[in-house]
């Protein structure tokens, strides 16, 4: 269900891993409030910033995946031949998918340190 309602892009995937960490972070709302109404609202409120940066990124990162022009094939093959250079590689990765990280304990709030799991923002 919650691949369905967050649905990023056939071509760049993350929709299991939001779909999964949107269920953390649900469940930990529907545990901490006073009503389902209230989960609902904090969870749209905390979960909608984190889907919308992916949406975009994703939405960014398609003429990588689907170059419209022989100029923009040539120009994919040039920073897929550098990502072989040290330190390149995470920069054209953070370029497609995304630069910053929250663990699943920042969007929930929870602060006892079970949770590891990290979610890109943007």
């Amino acid at each position: 269900m919650g691949d369905a309602c967050q649905a990023v892009s056939l071509v760049t995937g993350q929709g299991a891993s939001l779909a999964v960490a949107g269920a953390y972070v649900l469940a930990e709302q529907l545990a901490g409030a006073g009503s389902v109404d209230e989960a609902l609202a904090r969870y749209q409120a905390q979960w909608q910033p984190v889907v919308t940066a992916k949406q975009e990124a994703g939405r960014s990162a398609i003429e990588w995946f689907l170059p419209s022009s022989r100029t923009r094939l040539w120009m994919r093959r040039i920073a897929a031949t550098l990502t072989a250079v040290p330190g390149l590689d995470r920069y054209v990765s953070k370029a497609l998918v995304g630069k910053t990280h929250l663990s699943l304990e920042e969007l929930s709030g929870e602060r006892n340190g079970l949770s590891r799991i990290t979610v890109a923002q943007r």
